[in-house]
């Protein structure tokens, strides 16, 4: 045989054996994050029932103060430290009302305090690093840079900032502002935070895909794009299973395809598997190839809606998203997300909703507390595999021990974690007997726990 027969055969084997490997992305422990919007004006979080729980999900980062909240908040005064008429002068949409119900809550509860104290106390109980938001109206940086400083002083990692909440939407565009307004602020900011804190991240907001040429969110992109003063790039993800018409990711009209309820999830289970197997995918190769940077999802959910809200649907939802999230290299370029909501007063998107002096807990409670599994378990690569609509996913430490495997069976309606990692094998699974079941106060659907020699 030549030594150029000899080449192409090693080339050709060498070739073949590169492509059946399949490709797992590297674990990223931020991926496993909470946004905080509202959940200091609702929820208490000195009492150790709710602290509890919260340090039982095992967060690996928390969010603050929030979106349309963190676009006003002001650092060292009550509460967010709202003002109200830069909220009227910049939001066209309906957070203006929206927070005036905030601050009349605020001031019944008698909360004269900075939320940034109670989110200390927060982060410092689950141990998470932070994620803050920038106030992109204000004229100069110091409220960033004073938040930066004061949870550096309490030893909390802020990992980076963003320079603002989805400002390319409509509710901004109404009151005039526009993408060159943007670009001054958040070039100014990042400037500011890396020149005292040289080593936290920044990201800049990116618009929305899907719009027609021409449309002002992709001259947004196109003109973002251009920049590198940022090192990330952030969106947000509320998946789309039910027709009507949105606002900033909650159903304001619902047009259910089906009065059947067994009918419609089954419709609605489809649209979700079609999204976080095809069309999220593509969504987030589409944002690499504009920007090259990786990617932010610092609010994501199944899209707000009374319909799908507490039930085992969304439990099985969120939980698929996040073993997606962490396990495929296509998903890759997203490097952190927060989970959109921590606590509030809503029922379908907090994991735990004040309701009069009640803390309730939902159904995306017990699949976030068997998730949180993961990073107490030093897993570093999770393997996804596929049987029509059963989707596993084995959980590999440092040294390419077997620690987890999840099951998320989407026919039966279930989600299971067998945890191997001590000498008792642990099966937690989370079920029901229809998607459309509605947890209880407690959060229970049915939950069993279950332990065996291993």
């Amino acid at each position: 045989m030549s030594y150029i027969k000899y080449f192409f055969l090693v080339f050709v084997l060498f070739f073949l054996s590169c492509q059946s490997q399949e490709k797992i992305r590297e674990l990223e422990p931020n991926i496993f994050g909470f946004a905080t919007s509202n959940t200091f004006t609702f929820c208490d979080i000195y009492d150790t029932l709710f602290t509890n729980q919260v340090i039982n999900i095992n967060p690996q980062i928390l969010r603050f103060p929030g979106g349309a909240v963190g676009n006003f908040y002001h650092f060292g005064k009550a509460g967010y430290g709202f003002d109200f008429e830069e909220i009227k002068k910049y939001h066209g949409g309906k957070f203006p009302k929206r927070s005036l119900g905030l601050e009349k809550y605020r001031k019944k509860k008698k909360h004269d305090h900075d939320y940034i104290d109670d989110f200390i106390f927060l982060a410092k109980l689950t141990k998470s690093s932070a994620v803050l938001v920038a106030n992109p109206f204000t004229q100069t940086d110091d409220d960033i840079i004073d938040m930066i400083k004061k949870l550096h002083k309490n030893n909390i990692n802020v990992i980076g900032v963003e320079l603002g909440s989805e400002l390319s939407n409509r509710s901004y565009f109404l009151k005039g502002y526009k993408i060159n307004d943007y670009i001054n602020f958040a070039e100014r900011c990042s400037k500011n935070i890396k020149k005292s804190f040289p080593k936290i991240k920044t990201a800049i907001v990116a618009a929305p895909l899907g719009k027609i040429v021409g449309h002002r969110h992709n001259i947004w992109n196109e003109k973002l794009s251009k920049k590198s003063f940022y090192d990330a790039i952030i969106i947000h993800s509320y998946a789309n299973v039910i027709k009507g018409k949105s606002l900033d990711g909650q159903m304001i009209t619902e047009n259910l395809d089906s009065k059947d309820p067994d009918a419609l999830f089954d419709i609605f289970k489809s649209r979700a598997l079609k999204y976080l197997l095809q069309i999220y995918p593509k969504e987030v190769k589409k944002y690499y190839s504009i920007f090259k940077k990786p990617i932010w999802v610092t609010e994501w959910n199944l899209q707000i809606s009374q319909t799908t809200g507490n039930t085992l649907f969304q439990a099985l939802f969120v939980a698929h998203y996040l073993l997606e999230c962490m396990s495929l290299e296509a998903l890759s370029p997203i490097e952190l997300t927060t989970y959109h909501n921590l606590g509030g007063r809503d029922i379908a998107g907090s994991i735990f909703r004040k309701n009069d002096e009640i803390t309730e807990t939902h159904s995306t409670y017990y699949p976030m507390l068997m998730i949180g599994k993961i990073f107490s378990n030093n897993i570093t690569k999770i393997q996804r595999d596929i049987n029509r609509n059963i989707f596993t996913y084995r959980c590999f430490d440092i040294n390419n021990i077997e620690k987890l495997v999840y099951t998320i069976d989407w026919d039966n309606f279930e989600f299971k974690c067998n945890d191997m990692s001590s000498k008792m094998l642990e099966t937690s699974t989370f079920r029901s007997k229809n998607l459309y079941d509605i947890a209880d106060k407690d959060g229970f659907l049915d939950y069993t726990v279950e332990f065996k020699n291993d």
